[in-house]
């Protein structure tokens, strides 16, 4: 057995009377393993060498592994992990959604190894709110297993800092507050089923089916009043975290809000643009000034030098 721990075994096999034949079955040998065969023919009077024969046994039909899906809300992560099967090549992952198996589409292979050694995998959750199916194949040789176990899950909704709805106010008016609450762009397979809104000292479970365009209307004490609010998804039980009409980046911008934002900000832009230029222009002719005063105090200044020239040539005539 050829494997990194060799292993050797002996068997005899005597010839009958008469025969130039032997023939001996060797038993017990694994499955898609390498050996090396030797045969030693003897005699009464001496011990013959022949070249050894080297084999691999036959691999058995592909087997699908057992195997485990487990979604980690925590990382938005599916990890997926299976058994190793004996003579595996590697391993393929299937998905099949919902709407693919409505419509008799292929699974699709999401994740395929290249060697025998990898048991299991973390992937990116797929799109939330979408109830998908998987199942694990092994390839032995160039044979893949039948998917004959699949694993239905449901992904739930992703939330997170950077996940978050949007509370967006739509309008102020008379002690009251008009505003939606906007499903981030991961989510948008995900049905509302329940608004759940604080504000002041008041509490309401709210049914989207009673809103008009997702317009939520609320009476206030103060114009100022916090407003909070979190979404139920249909078919799960965990809401989403808590967003407050407090949270910057929260109230609905019009377009001349932005023009006007845009023409601060290119204003200000301008004004430092300007600033700077100020500083540098002073800053050089300070230190013209700063050259000036050093070369006339050394008599090295266009000035100087011609104040001396003078002088030395009504010195040469007097002279």
């Amino acid at each position: 057995k050829l494997d990194g721990l060799d292993q050797i075994c002996e068997e005899n096999e005597g010839i009958k009377a008469e025969s130039h034949k032997a023939t001996h079955t060797i038993h017990g040998l694994e499955p898609c393993t390498d050996y090396e065969l030797h045969i030693n023919p003897s005699t009464v009077d001496a011990q013959l060498n022949t070249q050894p024969i080297s084999f691999k046994t036959a691999s058995p039909a592909a087997k699908s592994p057992q195997f485990s899906v487990k979604f980690k809300e925590k990382t938005n992560k599916l990890d997926i992990d299976w058994s190793s099967v004996q003579c595996a090549a590697g391993y393929k992952i299937h998905q099949q959604s919902i709407h693919q198996r409505i419509e008799n589409d292929e699974p699709t292979i999401i994740w395929e190894s290249e060697n025998d050694h990898k048991l299991s995998v973390s992937l990116d959750s797929p799109e939330p709110c979408v109830r998908y199916s998987y199942t694990v194949s092994t390839m032995v040789g160039s044979e893949e297993s039948k998917a004959s176990v699949w694993t239905e899950l449901a992904v739930p909704p992703m939330v997170g800092i950077y996940k978050h709805s949007a509370l967006v106010i739509e309008e102020k008016t008379n002690g009251s507050v008009t505003f939606v609450i906007n499903n981030n762009d991961k989510n948008n397979r995900c049905k509302v089923e329940q608004y759940h809104v604080k504000y002041s000292t008041t509490e309401d479970f709210i049914d989207p089916l009673t809103l008009e365009d997702g317009k939520i209307t609320v009476i206030v004490p103060q114009e100022n009043t916090e407003i909070e609010g979190r979404i139920r998804y249909q078919g799960f039980e965990s809401w989403s975290p808590w967003i407050s009409s407090d949270s910057p980046l929260k109230q609905k911008q019009t377009g001349e809000d932005i023009d006007y934002i845009l023409l601060i900000i290119t204003g200000s832009v301008i004004a430092l643009a300007l600033f700077i230029l100020i500083i540098f222009l002073v800053v050089r002719k300070k230190r013209s000034q700063l050259k000036y005063d050093a070369e006339k105090a050394e008599g090295n200044t266009d000035e100087s030098k011609k104040l001396n020239n003078q002088m030395e040539e009504k010195i040469t005539k007097n002279t």
